[in-house]
Order: structure tokens, then sequence, then C-alpha cells
């Protein structure tokens, strides 16, 4: 399953929160842009996604884009240059005039495993 992560620049100059607020509701109307945009790109299939802003944003665009796909048997390369060109265009279209977006796909080989567990209690002495 593709999935992507979309971190993005906070602008200095908000000065409320519901200015703040309508800003990050702006920006996820823009990843269920890109997520809609992905979801055509990789045969209609289920896209997920993360959206956060920059922990440290100097030197960063205002827009990025990082996403990934497994392909172990080398299947998707031209989907995913296919997927970089087009969410890199929707990006520029959807930015203001000032801002700068950059986007990434890469292709991911390997296994994706997870594990559960629950704490347990120190054994009582």
């Amino acid at each position: 399953m593709p999935a992507f992560l979309l971190r993005y620049k906070v602008p200095e100059d908000l000065e409320s929160s519901s200015e703040f607020e309508k800003y990050t509701n702006n920006v996820l109307k823009l990843a269920s842009k890109i997520q809609a945009k992905a979801s055509e790109i990789f045969f209609g299939w289920d896209v997920a996604f993360e959206v956060r802003p920059f922990s440290y944003p100097h030197n960063q665009p205002d827009f990025s884009v990082t996403g990934w796909i497994t392909d172990n048997d080398n299947l998707y390369t031209e989907i995913v240059l296919k997927a970089q060109a087009e969410i890199l265009a929707l990006l520029e279209k959807e930015a203001f005039e000032d801002q700068t977006v950059e986007c990434w796909w890469q292709r991911v080989k390997g296994k994706w495993g997870s594990g559960q567990g629950k704490r347990l209690r120190p054994p009582a002495y």
C-alpha cells in the first residue's frame, strides 16, 4: 500500500488560533487531494498518509511530500516516477506564488513487520 507524509511550515504571521485552525484545515484538504491523486495513479489502492508541521522549519520548503511503496519485484518504477511528477505538479498548482514545494517518492524493498505487546508488571519480590 502506498503511503506519504505531508510536512509543512506554519506561517509566522498567523495572529490568532482561528487563523491557525483555518490554515491547518487547508493543509488537510491539500493532503486529501494528494491522497486522491496517489490513489488514482496507484490503481485505485488505498493510500495512507500523515500530516505534520516541520519541527525545525529553517531551510525547508513550505510543503514537502515524502511517499513510499513496497516494490520487492521492481514492478512500480515507472509508476513511482509518474506519481512523483503529478503530485509535484499538484503541489505547485495549490501553493501560493511565494511558497516552495518538493515531492519525493521511493520504492522500498523488504518486508514490513510490526510487533505488539503488553507491558507486564515486574515480578513481585
